[in-house]
């Protein structure tokens, strides 16, 4: 969407900004962080660290009142200004392009083998689940010992001659593996979604496919291995992981799917899918609902009766268990695919200095607005009139500068909506009384007025 003015400068609209996100960190993020301890820290743990961060970041995500870059195009002399994204693996829009490009890189460089989709889940007996919950780093953790067990599983169920099985000991299957913390309406979901090579690359660069897979042995070493970890890091009672480990496999609550082979190049599309599943945002902004006057918070689930919270600090409650720990990677590249092998990611061989330069590698880091384009079919950068890239001028973040362009693009002032009502015991007396709406449920983001001071 686009706004002209009279000096032929143009402002685009992102995705986010004015969505049911942004519309509820705005209402209620204020209240949700100072009721937190009193409200949620019992049922969902300590509050993980960097939400207010991470929070702040997401609220000026799209928000031109917090900067803008400027486009000009020489040809016909059109200018543009774009706000900027803040980038942020829990904002779903800047996830579901950065889940676009790394889908898209690792299907230019994927050996040319069949693959498969697993699926490992956490049960929730015992209260399995709630454990990681509370002790976030079990994520990475688990995440490092599954990829383990199929490196050792995996080659071990490949059959070869008698002769080659020395060298089947050091074969090593492909491993993608990404970890997700959540499951339809933002519920508490531990599980590991895997793309496999359907077999391993011995040492001479020979791939062998397994073939059928024994769903239940694995299922049954996935159970064994975390349960085992979790004593060792006294998480897990031994009472309780004898328990664990006494039901039946198929009762048990953990779960191994394996999907059906999937052979590049054939069926190239379907891996992008399956790539680009695992590495999706755990809250779709499409299928989120918000109703301003009574505060309350919906999610339409095509596949399920959906979810609502009561109101929307309740839904911030379970949004933010959602938010990654700092420098802690979602993504393990594992056994043929490992980084420290290269072979994702080749290494140019070393040739002998000469007077002749080297070509310069292409970077790595792919263009934003190619991001953008990938993902929403638009591009930011193109002219809206005679439709060719446009050139940076550059980025404005200057409070007087930037609120006398966003006045005459008239987009200085927030559009007017109802107010929403704080939660029903935010404010209440301790006579029983009924709460009263305090001063600061606004419907602007936080030091706006000092922004907008005459």
């Amino acid at each position: 969407e686009c706004s002209k003015t009279s000096e032929g400068i143009c402002y685009r609209r992102k995705e986010i900004h004015q969505s049911p996100l942004w519309r509820i960190l705005v209402d209620h993020r204020d209240t949700f962080l100072r009721q937190y301890e009193r409200r949620f820290q019992e049922s969902h743990g300590p509050l993980p660290g960097g939400t207010e961060e991470a929070l702040e970041r997401l609220l000026r995500c799209g928000d031109p009142q917090y900067g803008l870059t400027l486009f000009h195009c020489p040809d016909c002399r059109v200018k543009m200004a774009l706000p900027f994204s803040c980038k942020q693996r829990i904002c779903p829009s800047c996830s579901s392009r950065r889940a676009e490009d790394v889908s898209e890189r690792l299907l230019e460089r994927l050996p040319l083998v069949t693959y498969r989709h697993v699926v490992i889940t956490m049960p929730k007996k015992m209260g399995l689940r709630k454990r990681f919950q509370r002790n976030r780093r079990l994520y990475r953790q688990t995440s490092r010992l599954l990829h383990r067990l199929m490196c050792r599983w995996l080659p071990a169920q490949v059959g070869c001659h008698r002769n080659r099985r020395d060298e089947r000991e050091k074969a090593l299957p492909g491993v993608i593996m990404a970890v997700q913390t959540f499951g339809a309406g933002l519920r508490a979901h531990p599980h590991f979604h895997c793309l496999v090579t359907d077999g391993a690359f011995f040492p001479d660069g020979s791939f062998w496919r397994l073939g059928a897979w024994n769903t239940a042995d694995l299922c049954e070493k996935v159970r064994t291995s975390v349960i085992q970890s979790l004593v060792a890091r006294q998480c897990l009672s031994t009472d309780t992981a004898a328990i664990l480990k006494s039901w039946p496999i198929e009762r048990s609550g953990f779960s191994v799917f394996v999907g059906d082979p999937l052979t590049l190049p054939d069926e190239k599309s379907d891996i992008k899918r399956v790539l680009r599943y695992i590495f999706r945002s755990a809250l779709p902004l499409k299928r989120l609902g918000y109703v301003e006057r009574t505060g309350q918070v919906y999610y339409q689930d095509p596949d399920g009766p959906g979810k609502m919270w009561p109101h929307a600090v309740d839904f911030l409650a379970d949004f933010v268990q959602h938010i990654p720990r700092a420098r802690q990677h979602q993504v393990t590249y594992a056994g043929y695919f490992a980084n420290a092998l290269g072979k994702l990611n080749p290494k140019p061989p070393r040739t002998e200095t000469s007077e002749i330069p080297e070509p310069k590698r292409a970077s790595r880091i792919t263009r934003w607005a190619a991001l953008v384009l990938r993902t929403w079919a638009v591009d930011p950068e193109k002219c809206p009139k005679c439709g060719k890239l446009m050139q940076r001028s550059r980025a404005i973040l200057e409070r007087e500068e930037l609120r006398r362009l966003l006045r005459a693009l008239g987009e200085d002032k927030y559009p007017p909506r109802p107010c929403s009502p704080p939660p029903s015991d935010v404010n209440a007396d301790d006579d029983g009384t009924d709460p009263v709406f305090p001063d600061d449920v606004n419907q602007v983001p936080p030091d706006w007025d000092s922004w907008n001071a005459a």
